[in-house]
């Protein structure tokens, strides 16, 4: 994992851009292939479920803007949800998901730990019923320093479901 998205040049302005539209960033990747720079930019909404119309309303807002920048390379969008079992790259994307269920690997127990995110901050982030591998013994509040966090991904579980 690492810390280090919120500083990438491409997360800001996109970040920028679509917040007034009620669309949070969660990652930002590009890579370049010969005379082509793809982006890819996950999103999420801040008051509902993310949509088709809202990956295209952030596809139409985005793409014009950035291709004017790259003015010497083809530029490929491609504009997406996180899914239901995200891999979390870095450590801003557990202050999105607060209140979702994760996978987080523990270096310092060598065992995941599957809980629903409580809150995070700047060096750990708290689970709620969570528990050890597939144990059953539940552990109300489990604390993980950032640097024990060796893996996480987002986990469903029909139980969650309202």
């Amino acid at each position: 994992m690492q810390d280090s998205i919120t500083k990438d040049k491409l997360f800001i302005d996109a970040s920028e851009v679509l917040s007034p539209l009620d669309l949070q960033v969660v990652d930002v990747r590009k890579s370049e292939y010969g005379a082509t720079l793809g982006i890819s930019v996950i999103i999420r909404a801040q008051s509902h479920e993310v949509t088709v119309a809202d990956c295209a309303k952030a596809y139409r807002i985005l793409f014009p803007r950035w291709s004017l920048e790259e003015t010497k390379r083809d530029l490929e969008l491609e504009v997406s949800t996180p899914g239901i079992q995200r891999t979390l790259r870095d450590y801003y994307e557990f202050s999105l998901f607060v209140g979702r269920r994760c996978r987080v690997y523990d270096s310092a127990k060598s065992a995941w730990v599957e809980g629903i995110i409580k809150t995070d901050s700047d060096r750990c982030v708290t689970l709620s019923k969570a528990h050890i591998d597939d144990s059953k013994d539940l552990i109300e509040e489990y604390v993980i320093p950032y640097e024990q966090i060796q893996k996480a991904k987002l986990a469903y579980a029909w139980e969650d479901v309202l």
